[in-house]
Order: structure tokens, then sequence, then C-alpha cells
């Protein structure tokens, strides 16, 4: 937990606005539970029919944006489907990345968040091949995917996207002794300094209330 002096610390305003988000969480179950649940069942990427349902169902369900990132093949859904069909080609290396977080759950601590800003970083260079150029020389990245897709498969996992960002930036000011882990040479960039500051806002938010979770602290940024 936090140290005594800490000054990362929910104001009241601030705790009511989560507890909110805790309360309005049942109209959102239903559909991270049956995400969750497809992810438990389907796993791995050998199998092409399920690594498309899986990439159509995240991408879309949770807005990742990832469409607008990829290489155009044609057709109704064919980006997806190609994503869907690299993620089997490559199978192998996803499902590697995805046992990397095998171990991970919460109540999170440090080398679990490590373990996920690497296996992010990973898995934003396995995507590489199917982004379109112009994503690639902006230096940009399916980083918000990324972590949806990987949040998916271990609940423990931060999502990420311009929202949760910015709000997360707006709580919590930055202070150097918040660089609790050096970056891994694998993680992106951006990710890694939103995953150091999410840590503070997961342990002020779980010292009020422990049974705040990744996800509920999810639907707090949104709001």
């Amino acid at each position: 937990m936090l140290p005594p002096d800490t000054t990362v610390r929910l104001s009241r305003e601030q705790l009511a606005d989560l507890d909110a988000a805790v309360a309005d969480a049942p109209n959102e179950a239903v559909l991270q539970e049956t995400l969750y649940r497809l992810c438990r069942e389907y796993p791995g990427h050998a199998d092409r029919a399920a690594a498309h349902a899986k990439v159509l169902l995240i991408g879309r369900g949770l807005a990742t944006g990832i469409e607008r990132l990829l290489i155009s093949r044609g057709g109704q859904g064919g980006t997806m489907l190609a994503l869907a069909a690299h993620l089997h080609d490559r199978h192998e290396q996803a499902d590697a990345i995805l046992d990397s977080l095998r171990p991970v759950e919460e109540p999170l601590d440090l080398g679990g968040l490590r373990t996920i800003v690497e296996a992010h970083g990973r898995f934003c260079r396995l995507l590489q091949p199917v982004l379109r150029k112009s994503v690639l020389r902006k230096k940009q990245s399916a980083r918000s995917f990324a972590a949806k897709y990987l949040h998916c498969h271990c609940p423990a996992v931060p999502i990420f996207d311009s929202y949760t960002r910015d709000k997360l930036e707006r709580l919590v000011t930055w202070q150097d002794r918040f660089q609790v882990f050096d970056r891994p040479a694998d993680a992106d960039e951006m990710y890694f300094w939103f995953v150091l500051r999410f840590w503070q806002l997961y342990q002020a938010a779980r010292e009020p209330r422990p049974g705040v979770n990744v996800w509920l602290l999810d639907l707090y940024l949104l709001r």
C-alpha cells in the first residue's frame, strides 16, 4: 500500500465518483463477462475461427479503434479478418505472450505490472506488420487494442485509451518517485508511463475501497 505521507489520495468527490462507477458496473458487466468467458474458453489462436471471434468482438465491442490503423483489405470486415489471420498465422508467438500473463492476477504488485508492460509491448510489435504505413511513420501503435485484448485474457491488465489516459493524467500529477521500475526494452513507452500512473491510482483507490479492481477503475476513468 501507499506510505502514510503519500500525496496521492482520492478526494471525497473523487471517491463519490468512484462509488458511482462501481454502482453502475452491473450495466457493463454482461458484455465484459461475455468477453472474459470467450477468452477463457478459447485462450489460444491456433483455432482461426476463435481468433476471428475474439478480434471482432473485443476490437469492436470495446471501441479499440483498431480498424482505422489496419491495412485496408477491402470488403466489409476485411481488415478484422486480416488481423485474425495474422494472429492465427503467428499463434505460437501470440500464445506465448498470453502465457506470460497467466501468473498475473489481482491484487497487482510491481512484478505483475512489469510483466504486463513487457507483454503489452511484445503484443504491439506482433501487430506491426498489419498496421498502415502512415501509422508506423507517425510512430503510432495499436496500444489501445493491445491493452484491451490482453485485458480480456488477463483481467489484471490495465485498459488504455485516450480517455482513460487523459483523466488519469488529471487525477495523478506526475512525480519522479512514481517510476518504480525501469522501462523494459520491450515496452510501448506511452503505455509504460500510463501504467506507472495507474499503479498510484490503483493503490490510492484500494486503500479506502479494497474491492476495487482494474476493470472498475477503468469504468471510473471513463466517467
